[in-house]
């Protein structure tokens, strides 16, 4: 799928597409949300859901290819290496 066509959809259809063809890559939880990462084919898409209601409040194309470097710059692999 190419990214300016999936920019083009309504948000069920975005949200449907990422759900059942995405890979999710990582989730964080910041202030009342949880923002979740998803691969899809070869560009990243953002799920902003709120964290009580789990409603999805906005579902956005990553234009930043290094978006994945901010998920992950706090994780910890100490443990890895023990």
């Amino acid at each position: 799928m190419e990214k300016r066509y999936f920019i083009t959809l309504d948000t069920e259809a975005k949200t449907e597409l990422t759900w059942n063809f995405g890979e999710q890559i990582t989730s964080v939880a910041i202030k009342d949300r949880i923002i979740s990462l998803f691969l899809l084919d070869s560009f990243f898409i953002e799920l902003h859901i709120d964290s009580i209601s789990h409603e999805l409040l906005e579902i956005n194309v990553q234009e930043d290819n290094d978006i994945l470097y901010a998920f992950l710059s706090d994780l910890d692999i100490s443990d890895l290496f023990y």
